[in-house]
């Protein structure tokens, strides 16, 4: 177990602006759970949020990793005692297709195979 330094970065349009907000947190916490303080913090639904997770100082987005699944522990994601979650705005029905585009693009750029 043992607490994650997590800053939370709203990327959404209307919350953007916003200040990160940094929280110490439980890595037994779900993604789920997570999702909900995101939506306490900045007002975004949990069905709109897709949260990605990156390592402190790493500034390529696309390095970020998709939190896609709300049962898992928050541990599950993080590798680090100290992230940052990033919260996009996502639209529900268009999920599968956003994640293929996701994949395509760090594939393209890992040349990777492996599914």
């Amino acid at each position: 177990g043992g607490l994650i330094q997590v800053t939370i970065r709203s990327m959404a349009p209307e919350s953007s602006h916003k200040d990160p907000v940094s929280r110490k947190l439980p890595g037994s916490m779900t993604v789920g759970s997570l999702k909900r303080m995101c939506q306490q913090l900045y007002g975004l639904d949990v069905t709109k949020q897709r949260l990605f997770c990156r390592l402190v100082g790493e500034t390529d987005v696309w390095d970020a990793e998709p939190m896609a699944d709300d049962l898992k522990p928050m541990s599950h994601y993080v590798t680090s005692e100290e992230s940052e979650v990033l919260m996009q705005e996502g639209d529900e029905e268009k999920d599968e297709d956003k994640e293929a585009r996701l994949k395509e693009s760090l594939e393209a750029e890992e040349k990777d195979e492996d599914k």
